[in-house]
């Protein structure tokens, strides 16, 4: 989904970038026609034959060749970059051969390598220095113009140019992947922390053993509950659970078997879990329960129901001893604070022990002074 995501957004940027250098080709072509009605007072050339010549025939070349841009934007699926690059040579050579007498014009020929590095990409950059390359020699050898206005020592200066333009634009797309890269590996260096970081959180609020919240995590939800309870926002049960003989499997069958039962104890009491829900393993073979936004008697029913299943259910550790469990019930009212609803929990607990073990038993529902 994420490289989904970065593939669109590079599409997206790519089509922005090519609107943008197809709106500058048509701010050239719009400069180019202001230009050359500047000089219409200036030039020695008849007024009509210098409009026909040096504005109409231009411009129209010039909006014939941006127009078939245009097209193969919008209709092909690749190839852009080559487009817009091919489009921008054509501009540069249309410029050159109708102002040749300007020498100066002919470095617009660096116009293609230019474009080129807004890809990034070392083909379009070769791409457009061999169009350049064509376009300075082609001038130079079939432009009557360029003949009579160019010296030898001119051409060698405008190719150094070029050629100084054209090196300056590699180091420069060098440069760019350079610092591409590195930034690359450190925001992956970044997420990498970051991941370390979220899963190192994680880790501090999961018991390593049952892989479900340990006592810092019930805490924690304990006391964000707890404050929703005082403003009246939420209703909050509190289950303290103990496994019954627990002692004696661990001095019957090793601590081994005692863990993995402890292990499927918690799995089947996840599996019991509401979203709503907060299991936490407290202590040894000791869990606790946040029931949110439940009624005294539906987490009671709940409990019940949890508690019939993990007595019903051979463990594989031990398929044949009997594991049972004992729970005390408590309701959070306003203004009884956190540890008096987890001692009244935990003293429920130790009810239900003394009367038998594998039972429920409820804490009296204590009514604070307003």
């Amino acid at each position: 989904m994420n490289d989904n995501l970065t593939s669109h957004k590079m599409t997206f940027s790519h089509s922005r970038w090519n609107r943008l250098l197809l709106l500058f080709y048509w701010c050239v072509l719009l400069i180019s026609v202001l230009v050359e009605v500047c000089y219409i007072g200036l030039t020695k050339t008849v007024t009509s034959t210098f409009i026909c010549m040096s504005i109409v025939r231009p411009t129209a070349l010039l909006a014939v060749v941006i127009a078939l841009a245009e097209v193969g934007i919008r209709r092909s699926s690749k190839h852009h970059d080559y487009i817009l690059i091919s489009t921008s040579t054509l501009i540069s050579v249309i410029l050159s051969v109708i102002h040749c007498g300007e020498t100066y014009v002919l470095l617009s020929l660096f116009l293609p390598v230019m474009v080129s590095i807004f890809y990034f990409q070392v083909t379009a950059l070769i791409y457009a220095v061999f169009n350049t390359i064509i376009s300075f020699v082609t001038i130079c050898l079939f432009s009557a113009e360029a003949k009579e206005s160019l010296t030898l020592g001119s051409v060698a200066g405008i190719a150094a140019i070029l050629l100084v333009f054209a090196a300056l634009a590699v180091g420069a797309m060098l440069r760019g992947r350079e610092l591409s890269k590195h930034l690359l590996a450190t925001y992956e260096a970044q997420q990498e922390l970051l991941l370390r970081g979220k899963l190192a959180e994680k880790l501090s609020r999961t018991d390593a053993l049952t892989g479900i919240g340990n006592h810092r995590a019930f805490q924690e939800y304990m006391d964000r509950f707890v404050a929703q309870c005082e403003a009246r926002t939420i209703l909050l049960q509190l289950a303290v659970v103990d496994l019954d003989n627990f002692k004696a499997i661990n001095d019957t069958y090793g601590h081994r078997i005692g863990d993995e039962v402890l292990r499927e104890i918690a799995g089947l009491l996840a599996t019991q879990m509401s979203s709503n829900d907060v299991l936490a393993r407290y202590g040894g073979e000791e869990f606790a329960i946040l029931f949110k936004n439940q009624t005294l008697q539906e987490a009671l029913d709940r409990l019940e129901d949890i508690r019939r299943m993990i007595a019903t259910t051979s463990c594989e550790a031990l398929p044949h001893v009997p594991i049972t469990l004992s729970a005390g019930l408590a309701t959070y009212v306003p203004g009884l604070g956190k540890e008096a609803f987890f001692r009244r929990a935990d003293e429920a607990l130790y009810d239900a022990k003394r009367r038998g073990k594998n039972r429920t038993a409820v804490a009296s529902v204590v009514h604070m002074a307003r």
